[in-house]
């Protein structure tokens, strides 16, 4: 058993711990509603600050904290005393005077998560940062596509849409580089990413979803866009992700992140087909967070 004790990006985790909070995470998925012991985290208490908008996560590490039995404090930006002008700094500094047992930190700001760990003497969860980083979000997504019966390690999948934006992209390029996948990524020159390594680049869709066995899209992250003008209709034309898409390559997963834009990223009731992952990435989001508070707040002894 090697222990966690704080997550804050993928790249911490070696692929030993990786494998581990997927086991504990499918077992825990399975064994629900009859978790023994009950109410593991019992008298533990989490501190959620997510200072951008959140559904998926949030939604599922509020379900991760009350299966396991945990007390959820929730410090909400928009009511806290940084609409006074407090700075994060010294948010952190007072949420740290409190008894808590853990943080869980979603922010627009690459570097906040390490500011977080190195003023707090609790544990840090990162629910999101900025542009760098989800590892849970991958973690959940790497869960979701081992319960199809696929070996990582022999995995081809494709990467669609804005790239230099997505924390979601890098996190799982990250992750599938411990494993040895095949990684392509599609997307237009302005949504390029030029910090990444062991990936193929295309800019052409149709060379890009060649043999390969997932297809990941992303959506356009229009808060993180600040000048470019995007024309969302020639994005559509060139890699929206349709049905006869998935067929003509013999694509068998088609796989999102969330939110969806659909008729923009993909095509409308796609995310309903029987190819379709996303919800399975929904769910197993709820069992990932579970498998990672158990792992950092009880060594993972479930």
């Amino acid at each position: 058993m090697i222990l966690v004790d704080n997550l804050l990006n993928i790249d911490r985790l070696n692929k030993t711990q990786v494998e581990e909070l997927i086991y504990l995470a499918s077992s825990l998925k399975k064994d629900f509603p009859n978790i023994n012991p009950v109410n593991p985290l019992q008298k533990k208490i989490i501190l959620f600050l997510f200072l951008e908008p959140s559904t998926r996560t949030k939604t599922s590490f509020n379900f991760a904290c009350s299966i396991l039995g945990a007390n959820v404090i929730d410090i909400s930006p928009m009511t806290s005393s940084m609409t006074k002008g407090e700075s994060f700094e010294n948010t952190l500094k007072t949420l740290g005077s409190y008894p808590a047992d853990a943080l869980v930190l979603r922010s627009d700001e690459n570097h906040h998560i390490d500011v977080a760990q190195n003023l707090l003497d609790f544990p840090v969860i990162n629910a999101g940062s900025g542009t760098k980083s989800h590892p849970t979000q991958t973690l959940a997504d790497l869960m979701t596509l081992k319960e199809q019966g696929l070996s990582i390690e022999k995995l081809k999948i494709s990467i669609v849409g804005d790239i230099e934006h997505s924390r979601v992209a890098r996190s799982l390029i990250e992750a599938l580089n411990f494993f040895g996948s095949k990684i392509n990524i599609c997307a237009p020159e302005y949504f390029k990413p030029t910090d990444l390594s062991n990936i193929s680049y295309f800019e052409d869709l149709s060379e890009a979803i060649k043999d390969v066995d997932v297809l990941m899209t992303l959506r356009i992250q229009k808060e993180r866009i600040k000048k470019s003008k995007i024309n969302f209709n020639e994005y559509s034309n060139k890699y929206m992700i349709t049905g006869k898409i998935m067929n003509e390559f013999n694509i068998n997963y088609l796989m999102h992140p969330g939110p969806v834009n659909e008729g923009i990223e993909i095509d409308r009731g796609l995310q309903d087909s029987s190819k379709s992952l996303i919800l399975e990435q929904v769910k197993n989001g709820t069992w990932i967070r579970c498998a990672v508070l158990l792992k950092i707040l009880l060594d993972g002894k479930s």
